[in-house]
């Protein structure tokens, strides 16, 4: 399925290896903004950085557990240059949550690195809920699927959904890009550390 989704018309790849560390968007297109915003962050932390980019109007989610490094030259090179990755996604809230439109969920199998995260983020984006809980995030977006990218690097991941709201370029947005840069540097300063 993934290689098929590779192989339309208009659908790229984009990867840069900087460091062990790694920020990815494996829905770029589909979801809006996500691509972009892990584009950013990597950019700006000096993170390793890899998407899947679909043309505007082309629609297909290919499952992240779907995403098959055999298949890709760029993506298998991207989880053997990273220990640690967080996964940009966009989804549209949980259903019938008042607060639907602000809340994000922070899924994944690293869970130090999800609970750091969302303490920054709800420190410089209080307006917004950050769900690291697992038990409280929907079962099909905690990320944990041993087969998706997320888990497939040394140390594991985030797997991060977010609302449209914060993946719209504004103040919100060049906020949620710094903090991810932020936390992506002092995680890349630790594992230089530990050696």
């Amino acid at each position: 399925m993934f290689d098929e989704l590779l192989a339309a018309e208009g659908v790229e790849e984009r990867c840069v290896v900087r460091s062990r560390f790694g920020l990815c968007a494996l829905h770029g297109g589909l979801e809006q903004g996500t691509a972009e915003v892990a584009e950013a962050a990597a950019e700006r932390a000096g993170a390793s950085f890899y998407a899947v980019v679909q043309p505007e109007g082309f629609r297909w989610h290919v499952p992240s557990h779907r995403y098959d490094p055999s298949v890709s030259d760029e993506l298998r090179g991207f989880i053997a240059a990273v220990d640690v990755v967080i996964s940009v996604h966009g989804f549209g809230g949980v259903r019938d949550a008042d607060d639907r439109w602000t809340t994000a969920l922070l899924g994944g199998t690293n869970r130090a690195l999800a609970d750091e995260l969302s303490s920054e983020l709800a420190r410089v984006l209080p307006n917004y809920r950050w769900i690291a809980d697992l038990d409280v995030i929907p079962r099909h977006l905690r990320g944990l699927h041993p087969s998706n990218p997320v888990n497939l690097v040394a140390y594991g991941g985030v797997q991060l959904e977010l609302p449209p709201r914060v993946r719209r370029p504004g103040a919100d947005y060049d906020v949620l890009v710094s903090a991810l840069a932020t936390v992506a540097a002092d995680a890349q300063r630790r594992c230089s550390d530990a050696g």
